[in-house]
């Protein structure tokens, strides 16, 4: 008898930079990596599409422009993706590498500061790594995902922003 290998979901990953060749970039570099990939040019998009969407991983520009009249910035949009996807990791590009910023992003827990420009094999590399922290959250690859009525409890702030 043969063993059925169970069908495996790609990691979800939203990829959300104000520049199209980056987003273009860096989403063509994951898909050929089999991932499955979104993207958002701006804040107001790419919160719809975390509320909308189901994502494992984020990557994010700092230093996003504002847009639809809305300003905030990568880690405003960091709390709100976290708020939708608890167990998410996320990568946060910089163009601009302090020690204070790196401090930050470990303060928000399973997320990585990376500085721009990031070589597409770093890319995939940092990913992997991800990957394999969330497969270990999951406990097993082929481990059912967490519902979000299952995830850890919303921040005020994030559920005030569950609204949007």
């Amino acid at each position: 008898m043969r063993d059925i290998d169970p069908v495996v979901e790609p990691l979800g990953i939203l990829i959300v930079d104000a520049y199209r060749h980056s987003r273009e970039g860096l989403s063509a570099s994951l898909r050929a990596g089999g991932y499955r990939v979104d993207t958002a040019a701006e804040s107001s998009e790419a919160i719809q599409k975390a509320k909308d969407g189901r994502f494992d991983l984020a990557i994010m520009e700092v230093d996003l422009p504002a847009g639809h009249g809305l300003v905030m910035n990568g880690w405003d949009l960091a709390l709100i993706f976290r708020a939708f996807h608890p167990g998410a990791a996320i990568i946060l590009i910089t163009t601009e590498w302090r020690p204070e910023l790196r401090a930050r992003a470990d303060d928000l827990g399973r997320a990585r500061l990376v500085e721009k420009p990031i070589h597409p094999g770093q890319l995939r590399a940092l990913v992997k790594a991800l990957q394999s922290e969330t497969v270990e959250r999951r406990g097993g690859m082929f481990a059912p995902r967490p519902s979000l009525a299952e995830a850890r409890p919303l921040k005020t702030r994030a559920e005030t922003l569950r609204a949007w």
